[in-house]
């Protein structure tokens, strides 16, 4: 008879006991399984999200430090050309490139005091900033029109509609900020255009930020493509939020896969187990084959078979249950919406392959006691 055949029928008749034996390593697979998708589902998910961390590639003029006695000197211009963002198209990763938002800083007076005055294309900034909440309207291109910060709003009891006199200019209040927690509330924000006319700095541009950064573009690679593209300029990759949230999904990842170690392990003693037990309750069937001039390699071929069957069946049902419980408790739990689209085409083919590795590993040690029964002793027993 061949061993297989021997192997179906042998796990035929006690089905209950290996399918109880099986729950350990059904369980570790599916805790795997779980953990990758949902881990890899996150990611995506941050991906997704991350213009809500504003920019993440931060263009200024690469001005130098020079340390003196009494401060600092500022060797280098505080602004650069406005024209040279066109250079951004032509570098590989153009295609990443989500939003450019030049900025040019200055101070405007206001009475007795001194304000924060940012030119700003605001369709951009808006684009760049998704959490901004402006109440009113945006200034229009080249206008003669003011958005405002939420404190410097408040300050000047101004309302919509108010007029506003800044350099001897006199500009309209369009709209303002909510409170954002940045220095944005205390800003006059002005059109690009207008701001480079008041100052008398025409074309001219003091920061840009720039949002490049997405789950599978080099934000390093990008800074260095712009520095390259425009001369006299310092491109710095703004990524700690992105960051900070991709250890912490690697952090719970790990330990989930810690926790499916210990599981396994469990798994495997489960699998060894039944393993022992089929040996011991197929004693006198090996002493018969044995007798009838089976060698060990026939007992290691019916036990290893049998490990393999179990080691698949093992894989097959935990990457079902860790997908299922991924896609159902992903959004309840972790309120991360999970798909079968984002399990990755890996995991199901390493959950195989650990089961059965693991399965094969377990059945060595009853195998071998196998291969060590006495024919004669056991048909002595029949």
């Amino acid at each position: 008879m061949r061993p297989e055949n021997l192997v179906l029928k042998n796990l035929a008749r006690r089905k209950g006991r290996t399918v109880l034996n099986s729950i350990g390593l059904i369980l570790a697979i599916a805790v795997i399984v779980a953990t990758v998708t949902i881990s890899n589902s996150m990611e995506i998910k941050i991906g997704e999200e991350v213009e809500k961390y504003g920019p993440n590639v931060v263009v200024t003029p690469d001005t130098k430090s020079i340390n003196v006695p009494y401060g600092s000197v500022t060797v280098g211009s505080s602004t650069f050309d406005e024209a040279t963002l066109k250079n951004l198209e032509t570098i590989e990763n153009a295609v990443n490139i989500r939003i450019v938002s030049p900025k040019l800083f200055g101070q405007t007076e206001y009475e007795e005091s001194n304000l924060l005055m940012v030119g700003v294309n605001a369709d951009d900034e808006r684009l760049l900033k998704v959490w901004w909440d402006i109440n009113g309207e945006i200034p229009e291109p080249g206008s003669d029109e003011t958005l405002l910060g939420s404190e410097v709003y408040s300050a000047l009891e101004l309302s919509i509609g108010s007029s506003i006199d800044l350099n001897d200019r006199t500009f309209t209040v369009t709209g303002y900020l909510s409170e954002t927690g940045s220095n944005d509330d205390y800003t006059v924000f002005l059109p690009l255009a207008t701001a480079q006319e008041m100052m008398g700095l025409p074309g001219k541009v003091s920061v840009v930020d720039i949002g490049a950064l997405c789950s599978d573009c080099p934000v390093e690679e990008i800074s260095k493509q712009i520095m390259d593209a425009i001369p006299g300029v310092k491109a710095t990759p703004v990524k700690q939020a992105v960051e900070t949230r991709m250890m912490a999904v690697e952090q719970a990842a790990s330990f989930s896969l810690g926790l499916a170690s210990v599981v396994l392990v469990a798994g495997c003693i489960g699998v060894m187990n039944t393993m022992v037990s089929s040996v011991h309750q197929r004693r006198r069937e090996i002493g018969v084959f044995l007798s009838l001039g089976a060698d060990s390699s026939f007992v290691y071929r019916i036990f290893l078979f049998e490990a393999v069957l179990l080691g698949l069946a093992g894989g097959l049902l935990g990457a079902g249950l860790g997908v299922a419980s991924s896609v159902l408790l992903g959004p309840l739990v972790l309120s991360t919406a999970t798909s079968i689209g984002n399990v990755p085409r890996f995991v199901v083919p390493l959950s195989l392959a650990i089961s059965v590795v693991a399965c094969l590993v377990a059945s060595l040690y009853p195998t071998w006691r196998a291969t060590k029964i006495d024919p004669v002793s056991a048909l002595k027993a029949i």
